[in-house]
């Protein structure tokens, strides 16, 4: 990174030969935190986290999971097999310990590396996290309609392909579906979408996922909504989990459940604020909160 302009397009081969795309933001020599984005997502979805990590000193990197933005299709990966990649990863960086953070459907991942690679990490963070859905308290908060799709998905996987191409389609070409949708979020998630630079870059960091097609993000999405292979009782990692209270996305009960079962961890309540606009008010107080855990 030269004159603390972000390097957008970067990638690493790892040892099965997938490539592994990433960006970095803020000050290259600062302490490093790793950035998982939302589903679907991608590494540009971190891009707003640049100006305070360059005058706090940290180094923010995003990651595209497998499939999505610039990074290789895995047929076999599951959300434990995020953490082997996040250290080949470190390692080719000479990278020795970091902190993580995700946001929304980058949660369980964050969840899967403080379980599996604690020894790496100094802390983690979860911003408006989706908490597994196997859990019934899950549903507290949820629409009707969030419910029934869940179930959908949950006994059709193939679903998944069908949801995804009316999602690339939607965001390519907003519709009044798309402004319906938003319609329904809280005003202070509206007021984002509807400033046209922010507004924008959610969506351009969201149609990134589908760089190379569907195929990704229908993968992650199936086992989002499938059991994730580990027990949160068992992360040994510090955890903080921010969640905003007007969030209609990722409801309450979610936070409660990553706080209720991950030992230790603290939940950081923030009232006035909804899906999106958590990570954007308060990204200086998560960074710092993260890096002083």
């Amino acid at each position: 990174m030269k004159n603390n302009t972000p390097n957008l397009n970067l990638s690493i081969t790892l040892k099965d030969g997938r490539k592994l795309g990433y960006a970095e933001y803020g000050d290259p020599f600062g302490k490093v935190i790793l950035y998982f984005h939302g589903f679907p997502g991608s590494r540009l979805e971190s891009a707003h986290f640049h100006d305070v990590a360059i005058k706090n000193h940290y180094r923010v990197i995003g990651v595209d999971r497998p499939g999505m933005g610039l990074s290789s299709m895995d047929d076999h990966r599951t959300i434990l097999s995020w953490a082997a990649d996040v250290i080949e990863l470190a390692d080719q960086l000479d990278i020795d310990t970091f902190s993580i953070l995700g946001h929304s459907g980058g949660a369980p991942f964050v969840a899967a590396c403080a379980y599996a690679i604690s020894e790496r990490l100094q802390s983690a963070a979860i911003i408006s996290g989706m908490a597994p859905i196997e859990k019934p308290e899950s549903r507290i908060g949820m629409t009707r309609g969030q419910i029934i799709a869940n179930s959908l998905i949950q006994t059709m996987p193939w679903l998944t392909s069908v949801m995804m191409r009316l999602t690339l389609m939607m965001l390519k070409n907003p519709n009044k579906m798309m402004k319906q949708m938003i319609k329904q979020l809280p005003e202070v998630d509206q007021v984002l979408f509807q400033d046209p630079e922010t507004g924008k870059a959610i969506i351009d960091s969201t149609i990134e996922a589908f760089k190379n097609g569907i195929a990704g993000p229908a993968k992650e999405m199936k086992l989002l909504f499938k059991a994730w292979g580990f027990d949160l009782e068992n992360i040994k990692c510090p955890v903080t989990i921010w969640q905003g209270a007007l969030d209609r996305q990722v409801p309450l009960s979610h936070a409660e459940i990553y706080a209720k079962l991950i030992p230790g961890a603290q939940l950081k309540l923030v009232e006035g604020e909804g899906h999106h606009s958590l990570i954007r008010h308060h990204g200086k107080e998560i960074l710092r909160t993260l890096l002083h855990h």
